[in-house]
């Protein structure tokens, strides 16, 4: 996490908590991130010859319906030329309510597409395992041959066939071990 942007992801959660405005922020941030991520957007955000109030009347226009507070950060990530941040700002924000609802994120890759029952099953059995609630996002990657590799946080749950196969091939590259009277 960039410190800068965790300054402000802060100071949005601390705003957020005082107004119990979780959600909205995290929705808000969500769009700031998407907006100032766009290339034309950023583009002419970053433009010195373009004057503020036109950068800042840009801001109104596409940030309207955002909350006054959440708009005003906008303008001061542009005004201090540090708009490039927000997607930033709203991962460590999502990671600060993650950490106050007790929700660990998971990003789970599986070889071939999987059923609603068998996703369900998954998601109980990380919870179980890292104790807390998991929400899932689930993608396919043929690379990984079968089975599934889960990340969640820093923990790597590697069930896959590729990683046994690799491991099995370790195996069967060490020498034998030679114990006495086989010689």
């Amino acid at each position: 996490m960039a410190p800068k942007a965790r300054r402000y992801a802060q100071a949005a959660f601390d705003i957020a908590s005082e107004n119990d405005t979780f959600d909205e922020w995290a929705a808000d941030l969500d769009a700031l991130a998407m907006a100032l991520g766009d290339d034309d957007f950023a583009a002419l955000l970053a433009a010195p010859q373009v004057p503020m109030s036109v950068k800042m009347d840009g801001i109104d226009k596409v940030l309207g319906e955002l909350g006054d507070k959440a708009q005003n950060l906008a303008k001061l990530l542009v005004t201090h030329s540090a708009s490039g941040i927000a997607s930033a700002i709203r991962d460590d924000y999502r990671s600060m309510l993650d950490a106050e609802r007790g929700v660990a994120r998971a990003d789970i890759a599986t070889a071939v597409s999987i059923d609603d029952a068998v996703r369900s099953e998954i998601v109980t059995r990380l919870s179980a395992l890292v104790g807390h609630e998991v929400q899932a996002t689930f993608r396919e990657d043929p690379e990984i041959l079968g089975g599934m590799v889960a990340r969640v946080g820093d923990r790597l749950v590697d069930g896959s066939v590729r990683s046994k196969l690799q491991s099995l091939r370790q195996t069967l590259g060490r020498p034998a071990a030679v114990t006495r009277g086989e010689e």
